[in-house]
C-alpha cells in the first residue's frame, strides 16, 4: 500500500472503559495490539503520529510509539495535542505519572488552550485529524462520544480510517479492515452481533 500522507491520528478509548485491577492485563494485550498496527503503518511510509493523551488506552499507544521510536525506527516522530494544560489536573496519580513521563519524551507537545472547558476535546480531535491522512481508532464498538465524533469527522474529510477493537471475543479479528471501516459499517456489525445474540436466546428457550 503506498502511503501519500505519512500523517496518522490516534484515538482511543478511556480509562473508565477498563477494569481498574485489570490494567496491568489490558495494557499488556492493548499495547501488543497497538504495536503491531504501528508497524503495520510504519512500514506502510507513516512517520508521524499524533496522540490526544485521554487518560486510558491514548497513553498505551503513545508509550509503545516511544518504545518503536526509541529502540526499532528513529525517523518516527510522536506529536501529543492536549485540550488544555489543565487536562490531567485531577487524574489519580496512577495515570499522571505516565502521563506527564510521555509529554517530557515526546517530539512534539500542542496545548488547545489553558483551561479544561466543556468541548475542548472534541476541538482537540478536530485540530488533531486536521492535515492527517490516517486514522487509528481503538475501540470496543460501545458509543462513546469522542471517538465515535472523531470517526464521523475523519469520514466528513475523507480520512481513511482503521478500527482496533481488542475486547472483542477471540472470534473477532481485532484489526476490522486497512483503513476503510467506515460508521455504517460499524453500525452493521453491531446489528448483526445484536441479531446472533437475540438468536441464542431464542434457541436456548
Amino acid at each position: 500500500m503506498v502511503i501519500v500522507n505519512t500523517t496518522c491520528s490516534i484515538v482511543c478509548m478511556q480509562a473508565h472503559r477498563l477494569e481498574e485491577e485489570k490494567l496491568a492485563f489490558h495494557e499488556a494485550m492493548m499495547g501488543r495490539l497497538i504495536e503491531r498496527e504501528l508497524r503495520i503503518l510504519i512500514n506502510d511510509g507513516v512517520s508521524q503520529f499524533r496522540v490526544g493523551m485521554n487518560m486510558g488506552v491514548d497513553i498505551w499507544a503513545a508509550r509503545r510509539i516511544l518504545r518503536l521510536r526509541d529502540f526499532h525506527f528513529p525517523h518516527i516522530r510522536l506529536h501529543c495535542y492536549l485540550p488544555s494544560e489543565t487536562q490531567a489536573n485531577h487524574w489519580p496519580e496512577l495515570w499522571r505519572e505516565p502521563y506527564f513521563d510521555v509529554l517530557a519524551r515526546a517530539d512534539e507537545v500542542l496545548i488547545l488552550q489553558g483551561r479544561y472547558t466543556r468541548g475542548c476535546a472534541r476541538r482537540r480531535n478536530r485540530e488533531m485529524l486536521k492535515g492527517s491522512g490516517l486514522l487509528l481508532a481503538v475501540h470496543d464498538n460501545v458509543a462513546e462520544g469522542g471517538i465515535d465524533q472523531a470517526i464521523s469527522y475523519a469520514e466528513s474529510r475523507g480520512i481513511e480510517t482503521s478500527v482496533l477493537r481488542p475486547l472483542e471475543g477471540p472470534d473477532v479479528p481485532a484489526r476490522l479492515s486497512l483503513y476503510s471501516m467506515s460508521r455504517s459499517q460499524m453500525q452493521e456489525r453491531k446489528s448483526d452481533k445484536l441479531s446472533k445474540g437475540r438468536s441464542a436466546v431464542n434457541m436456548a428457550w
